[in-house]
């Protein structure tokens, strides 16, 4: 199955393959119109994405809150935190503090990045593709990926419940990567607007 982390992570790479394959600055031979038109596909597929982000903000945050505090759920007596395989958590007093202080800062930083994902959302849905704060909300995509993971390696190492996947790592690493490559084919495209 596959996780949130990793879900978000093909997400961002999709969108900013589509900015780089249909959106073009200076491309030879390409009208206003079909310019526009492109324009026009990458705004409602981030619209769409925002749409689907603001949701999965809010049904996690209830989550979240609804684990914190007891609240109602849909269909299940209460909501579960799942550390691991073979540690479930029913309520916020069953948990070792220092598993529930990792938890508290593990979904801060995933509504974090999810803040920066709606954030480069955003920037591709008023037209802005190639800028530094696009390769700043992809670079730090892919720090967060990381630094889940080892937030996750911490949670499982106290609970000596061991059964991680590096998946996240290499993704994070191929998504800073990829950011930094962005970063440079952004300022190559400035320095030959500058000469010309």
């Amino acid at each position: 199955m596959i996780s949130t982390t990793e879900l978000i992570s093909i997400l961002v790479l999709i969108v900013t393959y589509i900015a780089f394959r249909f959106v073009r600055k200076g491309a030879g031979g390409q009208t206003a119109k079909s310019r526009q038109a492109r324009l026009l596909r990458i705004k409602n597929a981030s619209f769409i994405f925002s749409v689907c982000l603001w949701l999965s903000f809010l049904l996690g945050g209830y989550w979240f809150l609804g684990f914190l505090f007891g609240w109602p759920t849909f269909g299940h007596d209460i909501f579960r935190m799942v550390v691991s395989h073979n540690h479930v958590y029913s309520s916020p007093s069953e948990m070792p503090s220092a598993i529930f202080w990792l938890v508290v800062v593990k979904q801060s930083l995933a509504f974090f990045a999810g803040a920066m994902l709606l954030r480069l959302f955003w920037l591709y849905g008023n037209g802005i593709l190639f800028t530094a704060k696009n390769v700043n909300c992809i670079r730090f995509l892919g720090y967060w990926l990381i630094i889940d993971w080892f937030i996750d390696y911490q949670m499982q190492s106290l609970l000596r419940d061991m059964d991680l996947s590096t998946t996240s790592i290499f993704l994070g690493l191929f998504i800073i990567f990829f950011a930094w490559i962005m970063d440079e084919g952004r300022k190559i495209q400035e320095e030959q607007e500058l000469t010309v």
